[in-house]
C-alpha cells in the first residue's frame, strides 16, 4: 500500500481551502431547480420515502455464563494478584493525567460534528480537530498493531527512534500489517476526509468510515500503551486514557461509552484488564523491573495473564459493537443503510484477526459477510450467530 506523503499541516490548510471553495454543499441540500443533487445514491434525506422492513430475527445476548478465568485479575477478590492500589474498583494513576485523554475527547468531538447529514464545513471542522498538534492524527501516523510480528532490526530506519519505526515510510509499505496505523487507518480517514470536503457520495457514510476508524485506532492503543507499560510506566495510564477518556468505572467515552451502552460486563472487564497491567507494574515497578528479561517467572506470568485478559475484553467489546450494527442493519435504509454498512465493513475485518487466530470455523462466514454488500436477512442472521460463537464472552 502507498505511503500517503502529505503531511498533516499542508493537507489540513489544503482542506481548508477546498472548504472556502465550496459554496453549498453538495449532498443533502436542493438546489434552484429543486433536483436533489444525491438523487441517483437513493436515499435518506429528510423527505425520502424509504421505510425499513426488518426481516431478520436476532437472539438476545446471553452472558449468563460469563465468569473471569482462574488467571484473571478481578479487583476485590481472591485473584492471583498480591493487594495493589486498584483492587478498589478505581484507576489509580501512575503519574500525571495522560495526553491520551485529550485524543479521546477528539474523537468524540469529530463523531458528534459529523452526526446527522454532515455538511462539508463539518468535515473541515472535524479535519481540524483530527490535525490539532501532538493530537489524534500524530498518533495515528505512527500506532502499530502489536498483533502482528515486530519490524525487525535489520529494517530499522535510522531516520526514526526505535519504538517509533512505523512513522518511516518504508517500514509502512514493507510491514503494513504491523504499521496499522499508518498503513491502514490513516488512507481511511483522509479518503473519509476528502469525500466529505468535496460534498461527493454520500456524507453519512464518510462520517460512519471516519467513526469505526477511529475505534480502530482506539482499541489498538489501549493495547499497544499496556504493553509498553513495561518500559514506561506512564504508559499504563495512557491505556487507562484511550479506553475510559480519562474517567473511571461509573463513566466513559469513547470506546468505554460503546462498550458500557451495550454490555456493562464488556465495559467491566475491560476496565479490569487495564487495571490488571496497572497493578502488576506496581507488584513489579519499573525501579527494579525496568525490562521484561528483568521479570522472574511469577511476574511474566502475572504480566502475559494481565495483557491477554485485557486483549480477551477488547475483542469482546469490539464484537459486541458489530453485533449491534449487525442487528441494526435490518432496521435501516436509504443511506442510513449504507453508513450502518460502511462502518460494519471497517471494523468487522479487524475482528477477524482474532477469529481466525482462534481458529474458529465461523471466521469464514464473518469474512464472507463484510464482503457482500447487499446483505439478505438470513445472511444478518448467520453474521450474528457466528460473531456470537467466536466471541462468546469477555
Amino acid at each position: 500500500m502507498n505511503y500517503l506523503g502529505t503531511t498533516s499541516r499542508q493537507f489540513g490548510v489544503g482542506l481548508a481551502l477546498l472548504g472556502l471553495a465550496l459554496g453549498t454543499p453538495a449532498c443533502g441540500d436542493s438546489d434552484d431547480d429543486g433536483q436533489d443533487d444525491v438523487a441517483d445514491e437513493g436515499d435518506s434525506d429528510e423527505g425520502s420515502d424509504c421505510v425499513a422492513t426488518p426481516q431478520a430475527t436476532f437472539p438476545e445476548v446471553n452472558e449468563s455464563a460469563c465468569v473471569p478465568s482462574a488467571t484473571d485479575y478481578v479487583p476485590g477478590t481472591d485473584d492471583p494478584y498480591d493487594a495493589c492500589a486498584t483492587d478498589d474498583g478505581k484507576y489509580h494513576l501512575v503519574e500525571g493525567t495522560p495526553s491520551s485523554v485529550a485524543r479521546v475527547e477528539a474523537y468524540d468531538e469529530i463523531v458528534a460534528l459529523l452526526a446527522g447529514r454532515p455538511s462539508p464545513d463539518d468535515f473541515v471542522t472535524a479535519r481540524t480537530v483530527y490535525a490539532l498538534d501532538e493530537g489524534l492524527e500524530s498518533r495515528l501516523l505512527r500506532r502499530e498493531d502489536l498483533h502482528h510480528p515486530a519490524i525487525p532490526e535489520s529494517d530499522f530506519d535510522s531516520d526514526f527512534e526505535d519504538d517509533k519505526q512505523c512513522s518511516s515510510p518504508l517500514n509502512v509499505e514493507k510491514h503494513a500489517d504491523r504499521c496499522a496505523g499508518p498503513a491502514k487507518i490513516a488512507p481511511l480517514i483522509n479518503e473519509a476526509f476528502l469525500a466529505g470536503v468535496e460534498g461527493t457520495g454520500a456524507p453519512e457514510v464518510h462520517a460512519a468510515r471516519i467513526e469505526a476508524a477511529g475505534l480502530w485506532f482506539i482499541a489498538l492503543s489501549v493495547y499497544k500503551e499496556a504493553n509498553t507499560c513495561i518500559t514506561k510506566a506512564k504508559d499504563c495510564d495512557s491505556s487507562w486514557a484511550y479506553y475510559s477518556g480519562g474517567f473511571d468505572r461509573a463513566g466513559g467515552i469513547g470506546l468505554a461509552a460503546e462498550a458500557r451502552a451495550l454490555s456493562e460486563l464488556a465495559h467491566n472487564r475491560v476496565f479490569d484488564g487495564v487495571s490488571a497491567v496497572r497493578c502488576w507494574r506496581e507488584l513489579y515497578p519499573i525501579e527494579t523491573y525496568p525490562l521484561r528479561s528483568d521479570l522472574d517467572e511469577t511476574g511474566e506470568r502475572l504480566l502475559s495473564d494481565a495483557l491477554e485478559q485485557l486483549d480477551n475484553a477488547i475483542w469482546y467489546s469490539l464484537a459486541r459493537i458489530v453485533r449491534d450494527r449487525l442487528e441494526n442493519q435490518d432496521a435501516v435504509c436509504g443511506e442510513e443503510a449504507e453508513a450502518n454498512w460502511a462502518f460494519i465493513e471497517i471494523l468487522d475485518p479487524v475482528l477477524d484477526l482474532e477469529a481466525s487466530a482462534r481458529g474458529a470455523t465461523e471466521a469464514a462466514s464473518l469474512l464472507a459477510l463484510w464482503a457482500n454488500p447487499e446483505p439478505s436477512a438470513s445472511d444478518l442472521e448467520a453474521g450474528v450467530a457466528a460473531n456470537d460463537a467466536v466471541f462468546p464472552c469477555p
